[in-house]
């Protein structure tokens, strides 16, 4: 076996997997990680080339390491090699068995057992220039380290980060000394004592951890550094140390502002992405100077490549000295590329510009084990802020389709003294990656820059001249690959068109298609915007022609900017800010001074774009009710929106023909005989307990009137019911609902009265709400006398329950304008028949009437209320009742589906008994209400659940 070892080919050290396994044994990692490294190393065993690796390059002196750490890695070493049957190597055993001897477990496996080690620094021959160099070639720094942090629990172990930083900071003094240095996630101290060895001017540490804080301070303590808690204003002592508590998930940016360092360090602090976001604020406060400081970048040195750092001339400097822009230097590991990457987009939300220094900034190799720490593993990057030295500028993002009088809005923003104009800056890039042709397309991808993230980045969101930048972007230009920021960054709103305006100019250029004109897209953006919070205004570019100034007015006070009357007006002819595609479509524009006025009459639409009117007009409908001010050539001014009398109503789920669909999408053809001639019939449902009360009773009539009315093609009884249930259970309404089931004759071919032009079969409508009894049937209602008589059977039965109101509308009218409930209606002969909308009882010496069903429509609450008359062992008449008896009935109550048993107090001004409900309406609420608990029709999945 020895023979086999000795001939087994040597590792050679500076192969990445070696110098992984170096590295995590230097910085003293987990042990099954450094395991994970050695087998890398042998191809997937720890062979004995490995052991022998291992021993030379890292335990030939193992009293250089933490001893419980060695002793639990060798012992894992060990059992990893036996479990795979290979063989040990005779001096791990006598390293491990003379750790077993010396050591016992309990002696070192307590959680605040400390120990101390001694980073040591070898100064190279010729490195007197270097400040940090002093008297002697080495430099030595105890630090004292609790087990617990070697384990990794805690944020303060000497990780390869720290060692890098450290040598850094040795290494390049200069931008460091005299400085105001300030480190996050500073462990044990060691960059800290770095920072004082090299004269920083001030130096402040600080951690998350009050457990590492403190033995932090000891260690400063250790190297002979004093600690000042609350460090005075201008201090320069290199010897005082600051040391702060800072949890970033709770820091505030008023603890931090008396903090302005000149240089940010930290190392190993991109690691949990839990954490991320707050260590981006951080260091966005520590990176942007208080707000009342002016800077601008120095003359011909503006940023200087080498080490990251931007040049600013501060006013008011105390000095008068021009200081640079500070700058922080994180020290990392890549561990995980996702939490990187994260940490890069979050730096980037945050107006934080990163560089890569791992090339242009390297320290010397100083430590006194370098050959064992590669410092090629560790990267540096450099960050600075952009918001310093630089116009703040605030994007306002216009989003539309082609040929939306997208190019006259960007005509008028660029009117404004505040504001810079883009004309589509994601033009080549939306070229590049669809690979669309268009006239123009090599000379716009030779000229303007395809790389769309570098656009959102460099140009849309990169500096400018004023406060304002409006970006006017097409809908479709939107493609797969670009940033979230140009969603989640600026002020955004939606301009949209008619298609039936859009299309007959579309074709000049480009095919028209869905796609191209983009209003899916637009939708999506939309959407996307609600989603992120942002609620975009949406205007029509109608009203734009019709009421500039106060659309403008009204989309102004949305972004929240002034109104300048000088974006009503702009000279006519070509502008510096066209895009270079403004030949082939800015023709009619560059004419223009204005928004001009839509002509009264439009062009004749092509009827070959008709299909793509159909996909595109439903899409631009969607977005036009979210107009906040519709202008109307029919009406002006426009009717404000009205208050709904139960606002959940607001969002509801209708059926409509063989669908389900939102509220507003809820709508029968224009040559629906519902539209045509009011030919349909319907029925009033109510549900309660999760039950539908009477529905049989209700498609009973139903049926009986599509009958009476010749109706053909009529649903079944059960797909009639399906529908009910299928509606009341996507709006989850199953109690304190009311269903409006509607059965037209259905849509013609053509408009006319004849039943013979409907050939499409019926059109069946569930309208369900949230509605309770829409009368107050605790206090009581008040009637008038219409003069409006009810429909004689001679003219149109009332047995048949049609949708053709106008009747009873008319009588409404007369109650609307008295300022009461509803109307009494009288039939031909001048007897009592029924109101506008419900069926009359009264009470007179405890005998209960009604009038006959001659002249008014027999209802199933009606019929209902009649049986409980009798179970209530009351006297029922049905009869001729005339007005003068109701004027002096001792009670009265109207009924129906929608407002169940309603007492009257009052008629023509005529109190009905005392004015108040009586004893017999009152017994037959109850006698009602109960019944509705405990009959009706089960709603199927309302039981199931």
């Amino acid at each position: 076996m020895a023979t086999a070892a000795v001939e087994e080919q040597e590792l050679d050290p500076s192969l990445p997997a070696c110098v992984n396994l170096i590295s995590a044994i230097l910085a003293m990692e987990p042990s099954d990680l450094v395991i994970s490294h050695a087998r890398a190393c042998g191809g997937g065993s720890i062979t004995e080339s490995v052991q022998k690796f291992i021993w030379d390059h890292c335990l030939s002196t193992p009293g250089d390491f933490y001893a419980p750490y060695l002793k639990i890695f060798l012992k894992k070493l060990i059992s990893e090699v036996e479990f795979d049957h290979g063989y040990v190597l005779d001096y791990l055993y006598e390293l491990y068995a003379q750790y077993m001897t010396s050591f016992k477990d309990d002696s070192f496996g307590k959680r605040d057992t400390r120990v101390c080690k001694r980073i040591s620094y070898i100064f190279p021959d010729g490195c007197s220039e270097l400040q940090s160099k002093q008297h002697s070639r080495a430099l030595v720094f105890t630090l004292q380290c609790s087990l617990n942090m070697l384990e990794g629990d805690t944020g303060c172990s000497i990780w390869p980060s720290s060692l890098f930083l450290s040598e850094l900071i040795l290494s390049h003094p200069k931008l460091f000394s005299n400085k105001s240095c300030f480190e996050i996630g500073s462990g044990v101290g060691l960059v800290g004592l770095c920072l004082a060895h090299v004269k920083a001017s001030k130096v402040i540490l600080s951690d998350g951890d009050l457990s590492t804080l403190a033995n932090m301070k000891f260690n400063l303590e250790l190297n002979h550094l004093n600690i000042e808690t609350d460090m005075p204003q201008g201090s320069e002592d290199p010897s005082m140390v600051k040391c702060m508590h800072l949890p970033w998930e709770s820091t505030s940016e008023s603890q931090l502002q008396d903090i302005v360092p000149d240089v940010v360090l930290g190392a190993d602090v991109i690691y949990d992405p839990v954490c991320l976001p707050h260590l981006v604020r951080v260091l966005a406060i520590l990176l942007n100077r208080t707000k009342s400081d002016s800077c601008k970048p120095e003359n011909g040195d503006a940023c200087d490549e080498s080490v990251g750092r931007c040049k600013v001339v501060y006013n008011g400097v105390a000095d008068g000295k021009s200081k640079e822009a500070p700058v922080a230097y994180i020290a990392y590991v890549i561990r995980n590329i996702e939490t990187f990457d994260y940490f890069l987009s979050l730096a980037k939300q945050a107006n934080l510009n990163i560089m890569d220094l791992s090339d242009s900034l390297k320290p010397l190799n100083l430590l006194r084990y370098m050959q064992s720490f590669n410092q090629s593993h560790v990267k540096l990057l450099s960050i600075r802020s952009e918001m310093v030295g630089s116009e703040i500028v605030e994007v306002i993002h216009s989003w539309s389709a082609p040929r939306s009088l997208s190019t006259s809005t960007m005509y008028s923003f660029a009117q404004r003294d505040d504001i810079e104009v883009l004309d589509e800056p994601l033009y080549a890039n939306f070229l590049r990656v669809t690979g669309l042709d268009r006239p123009y397309r090599k000379e716009l991808l030779s000229k303007m820059e395809s790389d769309g993230n570098k656009v959102v980045n460099d140009i849309i969101f990169g500096p400018g001249r004023k406060k304002y930048r409006y970006c006017k972007h097409i809908a479709k230009q939107r493609v797969q690959g670009l940033t979230n920021d140009l969603m989640k960054k600026g002020k955004h709103f939606i301009l949209i068109r008619n298609p039936l305006d859009i299309l007959p100019s579309f074709g000049k250029v480009v095919a028209p298609s869905f796609f191209e004109l983009g209003l899916a897209e637009l939708v999506c953006i939309y959407n996307e915007l609600r989603e992120l919070g942002q609620s975009p205004p949406v205007i029509d570019a109608a009203d734009l022609q019709q009421n500039p100034e106060a659309t403008l007015r009204g989309l102004c006070d949305d972004l929240e900017i002034p109104f300048q009357p000088t974006m009503l007006s702009w000279e006519a002819g070509p502008k510096s800010i066209d895009g270079l595609w403004a030949p082939w479509w800015y023709e009619s524009i560059h004419k223009s001074t204005g928004f001009n006025q839509a002509k009264r009459y439009p062009q004749t639409f092509p009827f070959s774009l008709y299909d793509l009117l159909e996909q595109s007009l439903p899409l631009y409908n969607m977005l036009r009710r979210h107009v906040k001010k519709k202008q109307s050539s029919l009406l002006s001014p426009p009717l404000p929106l009205p208050d709904l009398p139960v606002p959940t109503n607001e969002k509801i789920l209708v059926w409509v023909g063989d669908e389900i669909v939102p509220r507003d999408s809820a709508k029968v053809s224009v040559f629906d005989s519902v539209v045509q001639g009011g030919d349909s019939v319907w029925e009033g449902l109510r549900v309660y307990n999760g039950k539908i009360f009477k529905l049989e009773e209700h498609l009973d009539r139903m049926f009986d009137s599509a009958k009476a009315l010749a109706f053909e093609n009529v649903p079944t009884r059960d797909e009639i019911k399906d529908a009910i249930f299928k509606t009341l259970i996507r709006n989850g309404m199953f109690d304190n609902s009311h269903i409006r089931l509607s059965l037209t004759r259905g849509k013609k071919v053509t408009s006319g009265m004849s039943p013979a032009f409907n050939l499409y079969g019926c059109t069946l409508i569930v309208l369900a709400e949230w509605k309770p009894p829409v009368y107050d049937n605790t206090r009581g209602i008040v009637l008038v006398t219409a003069s409006t008589r009810r429909n004689s059977p001679n003219s149109l039965d009332s047995k048949i329950h049609h949708n053709n109101l106008l009747n009873n509308i008319l009588a409404k009218i007369e109650g609307n304008n008295a300022k009461v409930d509803d109307a009494i209606m009288l039939d031909k002969d001048g007897y009592v028949s029924e109101t506008n909308a419900t069926n009359i009882f009264i009470v007179k010496k405890g005998r209960v009437s009604t009038p006959h069903a001659d002249y008014c429509l027999p209802g199933i609450t009606r019929a209902t209320i009649m049986d409980l008359v009798v179970k209530e062992d009351l006297i029922l008449e049905e009869r001729r009742i005339s007005l003068s008896e109701v004027h002096t009935a001792d009670e009265m109550w109207t009924s129906g589906t929608m407002g169940e048993l309603s007492p009257v107090v009052k008629v023509d001004g005529r109190r009905i008994g005392d004015g108040e409900i009586g004893p017999v309406t009152k017994r037959l609420q109850d006698a009602y209400k109960n019944l509705t608990q405990q009959s009706g029709v089960p709603i199927p999945t309302y039981l199931a659940n």
